[in-house]
């Protein structure tokens, strides 16, 4: 197709780096959308693979797809540079070797516009945070360039990973009311080979390096825009999602580790964020959340964790039983979602 588009509806960014076997599908699901009036921004960040000869054949065939190359200096500095770049109405990064189902861009583009969305969450996976959305994956993000660039500050943390795309979202979620949800979308992940033990210990270790430079970017983004007061709840809900639930939760530390990401996370709720939250904002945090705030310890959490889960469990064997003596079939299930949800 050679038609140069006056006015592009969507820019599409794809960042990349030693993809070459993938980025053909990826850009080709963007081509396929039956919304035509985009842009592909392709940006190499350094590739050593064929990824730069890929990119190029879909430049040379498509006037939509613009290429550019930098030095490898991460995903956040490819991504800012796209975001820089881009014409488009609205803004979506594509990972390179991912897929966007048809008419993702057409279903969101009318849906942002009609409403006049800021931020579109994209994706059913989302339905339970929302409205109250604290951060998202870069692909579950339809941005309005127009608000992007009112916040010109807000950008990919340079060499932040983890987390780099959640603190972006969570800062832009912070700005503005105008957010929907997309339900009618459909995005192909693409499944790699799992991590071997010592690229795990190098995960947990980069994670602890990590979590202090997201605090103090939040703290300076919030004094920045004048936020503590109206958001709090908000970076609550953050720090119990991401650093909290995802980190310590999640990843098999050590205990010195956990001990110390446990100080981290206590010491940044106690100064900044718990002094701001009301009795009714502290309710809508997890129990759990709650306990671990409550604790002296990583280690007395842990113990007290354990020891929840167990009497949990034993509720939930129990309240099985009596969903047993529901009528309907559908009532039993939905009975136990919701005291799983409740006890899990």
């Amino acid at each position: 197709m050679k038609e140069n588009y006056k006015n592009i509806k969507v820019s599409v960014v794809i960042p990349v780096f030693n993809r070459q076997k993938f980025l053909g599908e990826a850009v080709e699901s963007v081509l396929a959308q039956d919304l035509t009036e985009i842009e592909i921004i392709i940006v190499n960040d350094g590739s050593t693979d064929q990824s730069a000869v890929v990119a190029k054949e879909y430049q040379a065939k498509d006037r939509r797809v613009i290429y550019m190359e930098q030095e490898n200096q991460g995903v956040s500095v490819a991504r800012n540079k796209g975001m820089a770049m881009a014409k488009g109405e609205y803004l979506y990064f594509l990972d390179s070797d991912d897929i966007l189902g048809q008419g993702f861009l057409s279903s969101s583009y009318a849906m942002a516009t009609e409403k006049k969305f800021d931020l579109l969450v994209c994706g059913a996976y989302f339905l339970d945070r929302f409205p109250q959305v604290m951060a998202l994956q870069t692909c579950a993000l339809f941005m309005k360039k127009s608000f992007l660039d009112l916040h010109p500050d807000v950008q990919f943390l340079k060499g932040i990973q983890p987390g780099e795309d959640g603190v972006f979202s969570h800062e832009l979620l912070a700005l503005t009311d105008k957010i929907g949800i997309n339900l009618n979308t459909t995005y192909f992940y693409r499944e790699h080979e799992g991590q071997n033990t010592s690229q795990i210990k190098k995960q947990t270790d980069k994670v602890l390096q990590v979590i202090p430079i997201w605090l103090k970017e939040l703290e300076e983004f919030y004094e920045r825009y004048n936020l503590w007061d109206k958001k709090a709840l908000h970076l609550a809900r953050f720090i119990e999602h991401e650093p909290f639930e995802f980190r310590y939760m999640a990843m098999p530390f050590q205990q010195e580790q956990k001990q110390h990401l446990f100080q981290t996370i206590r010491d940044f709720m106690d100064s900044k964020v718990l002094p701001r939250l009301t009795d009714r904002d502290r309710n809508v945090l997890s129990a759990a959340f709650i306990g671990f705030l409550q604790a002296r310890s990583a280690e007395e959490f842990d113990a007290w964790y354990q020891a929840r889960k167990l009497k949990n469990r034993a509720k939930v064997k129990a309240l099985y039983l009596v969903s047993k003596l529901l009528p309907s079939r559908k009532w039993k299930k939905s009975f136990r979602a919701k005291m799983k949800k409740k006890y899990d």
